[in-house]
């Protein structure tokens, strides 16, 4: 099967995960008494799950098929904070954007979806605080993205880019792993900081076109 193939299989779970989701909603509305119960929590937590760990599947499937542009990663990290901002109002932002960086060659879709991955992380974490940096280091452009989330447990540590590694309740332990694998598809490294109770600085770094 090729990448479009998977991406019909993937629009049909989603599809199907949809119209589950959307009866249990209705379920709510017509039998209160469900909330109740205790399995019903349960099973909408596993729909959640499983609705998320599509989606980043089918992100996933086409990684390696980019669409390489000229672009400005300072306007890439201004369109992403702009729709970061309305989705996680809480989230109070500094961005410390050098502006006097290069273009680079990459996919720009890719791109945001690997910053925004990271951004999702941060509040999913329960930081209130995300600092983005951008800023040159010899011959690369270097994003770092720094939260107050409480860090990254010692024991995940080493396999936090591993598949289905999280610590979140209902996370799917994809989105680092994929974020990982969109920037070393652009011959660039993700790599982190972390300080265990306070927070988790994650370092994208990006070839100069």
């Amino acid at each position: 099967m090729n990448s479009l193939d998977y991406q019909r299989i993937f629009h049909e779970i989603k599809n199907t995960i949809t119209l589950i989701n959307s009866s249990m909603q209705l379920l709510d509305n017509r039998c209160p008494q469900l909330k109740s119960e205790s399995y019903w929590d349960n099973i909408k937590n596993e729909i959640t799950y499983l609705k998320n760990m599509v989606l980043e599947l089918s992100q996933a499937s086409n990684m390696e098929q980019l669409q390489k542009e000229t672009i400005n990663l300072n306007e890439v990290l201004d369109n992403v904070c702009c729709f970061v901002k309305d989705s996680y109002p809480s989230l109070q932002w500094n961005l410390e954007l050098c502006q006097n960086l290069p273009s680079i060659n990459a996919d720009s879709i890719k791109i945001r979806q690997a910053v925004l991955n990271l951004l999702k992380n941060s509040a999913e974490a329960g930081s209130t605080y995300v600092k983005i940096t951008t800023q040159m280091k010899e011959s690369v452009i270097q994003i770092l993205i720094s939260d107050c989330g409480g860090g990254i447990p010692v024991e995940l540590e080493n396999k936090v880019f591993d598949l289905f590694t999280t610590s979140k309740k209902q996370g799917s332990g994809l989105g680092l792993a994929i974020t990982k694998q969109i920037i070393e598809c652009h011959g660039g490294t993700l790599q982190f900081e972390n300080k265990i109770g306070e927070g988790c600085t994650f370092i994208i770094s990006l070839p100069i076109s």
